[in-house]
């Protein structure tokens, strides 16, 4: 138990009030990133007065989880921002439970989840065995030295739970007396009464939670061993001849996929047209299906590998051979799931979720050449941490490309080769995709027809930008501050472009004598 009791309550209301002082009818932006930082730096805080000394590895996990928090203030694409977002607060969970002995490279999956529920049960817990805590454990509470913490404490108590009650009585009697109400409306805000004592609540609920995270990652309860990965962690059950017969059936299926690829697919689009599907009407069907199929591959290896009795050696390398082809499978129908895309891409153009795609097939491509490669050093306990590092680099991918942007310049590309350009589908992107209109309205040989929907898109951002509310300091965001600077200093150049308000205060624009939205019908630049 800690021996600065009250560092850990007052570090985690202050944290509990930044919350509130960041994130109430506010939306998020560097405030999500200085929320995180001010929780982490007073954990490191906490861990000095205690003596504790974290982990090289904690100061890893709390670089990786600063980077993911800054990505909602520098990036304006929302499904971005959110998973970076989970991402940051799986680090924040990690670093909680690995924070002084830094086991996490040895972690197999079930115990991530053992330790991230721990950490969990201790935010709810934690707070009781601190308040449960006797006085003769704490040194600066011993006779004779009553500090003015000890003589604070009482008063602030006194004052929490007076001010509901208090509250309560106030409003019954302003309702009994209109004098005595007209006087409390003067001097209290009694219309936000209710929604001060409903932060004052969740202030004190997220501060006890806050105080039971911090004590399990300064102060753990019991010790805890390094894992060994290798070492199984449920019974083996499943005999070597049932689940060899599962692999080599799942194998041959996929081997037979693979052929009709090679024959079709991967063969050109003269093959295809044999089956009577046009090359996009094929390529269109099942990407998303193929990927579950990798990922279902995935778990039907993992849980073999955990259930099976691989006692002898002969088991042991027959396992080995078909998970290895069960894995090269999985490889080339990803490369299957990566060419329908591409094909679709080819055909309906760029969108985020097939550039989210994308970059994923890459990721669990990688994923599973390492599951290969560990399956063949027989380090299958290692798949936990490849999982990691893979689900790590597939959201620093996300967070360091430019998502919109790099739409932008795909969809712009295929319309200067005759496609149409989808200007509903670019007014839907974030504030991500301002540079690249620019850079691209503005660059030589545009046909005419692409030039004016890139300028209706900037028109309609520009008018956007001016409708729109002044956002409090805590939403500030880069890519939002830097689309505003380049659309005030550059709108000379699509003043031809006239966005107007319908009946509804909606703004539209008209492109080819249709109306478009300029937020994407509902989704705009935030």
């Amino acid at each position: 138990m800690p021996s600065n009791k009250k560092w850990f309550w007052l570090a985690a209301l202050v944290s509990a009030w930044l919350f509130d002082f960041l994130f109430w009818s506010k939306p998020i932006g560097v405030s999500f990133f200085i929320w995180l930082a001010v929780l982490m730096a007073a954990g490191f805080l906490l861990a000095g007065i205690e003596g504790k000394r974290p982990s090289w590895r904690s100061l890893l996990i709390a670089v990786l989880t600063a980077f993911f928090a800054s990505v909602n203030a520098w990036r304006g694409q929302e499904m971005i921002r959110m998973i970076s977002a989970l991402l940051a607060f799986g680090g924040l969970l990690l670093l909680a439970a690995t924070f002084l002995n830094g086991f996490w490279p040895w972690y197999r999956l079930r115990d991530y989840l053992v330790e991230f529920m721990r950490v969990l049960a201790g935010g709810f817990t934690g707070g009781v065995r601190l308040l449960n805590q006797p006085k003769e454990q704490t040194p600066s509470d011993g006779p004779g030295n009553k500090t003015a913490w000890r003589r604070l404490l009482p008063i602030l108590r006194g004052v929490l739970i007076a001010l509901p009650i208090v509250a309560v009585l106030g409003v019954l009697l302003s309702s009994a007396d209109p004098v005595f109400g007209d006087w409390m409306k003067q001097v209290f805000n009694l219309e936000k009464l209710p929604e001060y004592l409903f932060r004052l609540f969740y202030i004190l609920v997220i501060g006890f939670i806050l105080v039971g995270v911090y004590l399990n990652a300064v102060h753990p309860s019991g010790k805890v061993e390094k894992p060994a990965p290798n070492t199984p962690w449920v019974k083996t059950f499943l005999g070597w001849t049932e689940t060899g017969i599962i692999l080599g059936a799942v194998v041959l299926l996929f081997l037979t996929f693979i052929f009709i690829q090679v024959r079709y697919l991967f063969g050109g689009a003269a093959n295809i047209s044999e089956t009577g599907y046009t090359y996009a009407e094929y390529a269109r069907r099942g990407f998303g299906e193929l990927l579950g199929v990798a990922a279902l591959s995935l778990m039907l290896y993992l849980v073999l590998g955990s259930v099976a009795k691989l006692e002898s050696r002969f088991a042991r390398t027959g396992f080995k051979v078909l998970a290895v082809a069960l894995m090269a499978s999985v490889l080339v129908i990803l490369a299957s799931s990566l060419q329908r895309l591409m094909l679709y891409e080819d055909a309906y153009g760029f969108s985020q979720l097939r550039t989210y795609t994308h970059i994923l097939i890459v990721w669990l491509a990688a994923l599973i050449t390492v599951t290969i490669v560990f399956e063949l050093l027989s380090r299958r306990g290692h798949f936990a941490l490849a999982l990691l590092a893979c689900v790590v680099g597939f959201g620093i991918t996300l967070a360091v490309i430019n998502v919109d942007g790099f739409i932008i310049d795909r969809n712009v590309a295929r319309a200067r080769a005759g496609s149409e350009l989808d200007v509903n589908h670019i007014n839907s992107l974030s504030a991500d995709a301002v540079p690249a209109l620019l850079r691209n309205y503005q660059s030589a040989g545009l046909p005419q027809e692409v030039k004016d929907g890139l300028g209706a898109a900037l028109a309609c951002r520009q008018k956007l930008l001016e409708d729109t509310t002044p956002r409090p300091w805590q939403a500030f965001n880069l890519s939002q501050a830097r689309a505003a600077r380049l659309l005030k200093s550059n709108s000379q150049l699509w003043n031809g472009y006239h966005p107007y308000k319908d009946q509804f205060g909606s703004w539209k624009i008209f492109i080819e004598g249709e109306p478009v939205f300029c937020n994407g019908s509902g989704y705009g630049m935030d």
